[in-house]
């Protein structure tokens, strides 16, 4: 929210149009209501409104909101398990993370870490790895598997954290803060010198988000608060003290096929058991034919950003 009383980007911080250009609804989980994304003429990110206090956003997340559960079933728990942990040993290899490669392993704060996957995966690489996750669920599956992980969210935490950290992660959880720029000012003052800041999140700016508008599967109303382009990601990561260092996009194996779901039926078809991990099987066979169809259009459908602390204190718009 703006200072001046009005509704502004949550990027550049420049007024919104009273008009928004995006109106739709919860496609996943059917909250009631409609919600709207108003873009910025500036930086072309947008805001969901109505505006959701920090206070109250855990009230978008309904029972079966199960992004970080784990199956029941044996066998299909081996499976999902077993993808998550290839999907960040290939991820590691990629930006954002393959930023990490060349560094000696040290302290990595994760905000969001959800039940703990990618901590558990770092840490056979050296990291030492501390997790920050709002659902209480994540939070007891990660700690039960040997990720240390802390409930609550970087506000509420923060203080509690004992030391700074060499690298703060925001691997899609940023678009789902009240207010992007607290949350960075936050993480900068976590931040050693020098130390980097990677975030991975929807790109607002891809042809699937122009296409599919309402429908694109990464605009996730009403939980994503906030989305951003490359253009406004700069912006951000500046107002927040941080200096950019490189920006590039990535192609999602569940995007494009999830949005053309949403298209044809409205909502998700299948959300639980068998059915969905065999989606998930037929979405990874298909996602090269996706990811060229992002190459001729000029960028995939998630943007990855990364940043670093300078070493010495510059004047931004975040303290």
């Amino acid at each position: 929210m703006s200072a001046r009383g009005g509704v502004s980007c949550p990027a550049c911080d420049k007024p919104l149009p009273a008009t928004p250009a995006i109106r739709g609804r919860d496609r996943l989980h059917g909250i009631p209501g409609e919600f709207v994304v108003h873009i910025c003429g500036w930086c072309r990110s947008g805001r969901t409104l109505p505006y959701v206090a920090a206070e109250c956003l855990g009230e978008l997340y309904p029972p079966s909101y199960n992004a970080f559960a784990l199956p029941a079933n044996l066998v299909l728990r081996a499976a999902a398990t077993a993808l998550f942990r290839w999907r960040y040993w290939r991820g590691l290899r990629r930006p954002p993370l393959a930023e990490l490669s060349p560094l000696r392993p040290g302290r990595l704060l994760d905000v969001g870490s959800g039940r703990g996957d990618l901590g558990l995966v770092l840490g056979e690489h050296g990291w030492r790895v501390t997790g920050i996750e709002p659902s209480r669920e994540a939070c007891d599956e990660a700690n039960a598997r040997g990720a240390p992980t802390l409930h609550g969210t970087l506000a509420t935490v923060s203080s509690r954290l004992d030391a700074d950290f060499n690298a703060v992660l925001f691997q899609h959880s940023l678009e789902h803060v009240a207010e992007p720029l607290d949350d960075l000012n936050l993480a900068r003052k976590r931040l050693l010198p020098g130390g980097l800041l990677l975030v991975s999140l929807p790109n607002f700016g891809s042809w699937q988000a122009r296409r599919f508008g309402s429908d694109w599967f990464h605009l996730d109303l009403p939980r994503h608060r906030s989305h951003f382009t490359a253009r406004g990601i700069d912006l951000l990561l500046r107002r927040a003290g941080l200096q950019p260092l490189l920006t590039s996009t990535s192609t999602s194996a569940d995007g494009l096929p999830m949005s053309i779901q949403y298209r044809r039926f409205g909502q998700r078809r299948y959300r639980s058991g068998f059915p969905l991990y065999a989606s998930f099987v037929v979405m990874l066979a298909t996602s090269p034919l996706t990811a060229l169809a992002d190459r001729v259009a000029g960028g995939g459908d998630i943007l990855h950003a990364v940043a670093c602390r300078p070493h010495r204190r510059q004047h931004h718009a975040g303290t």
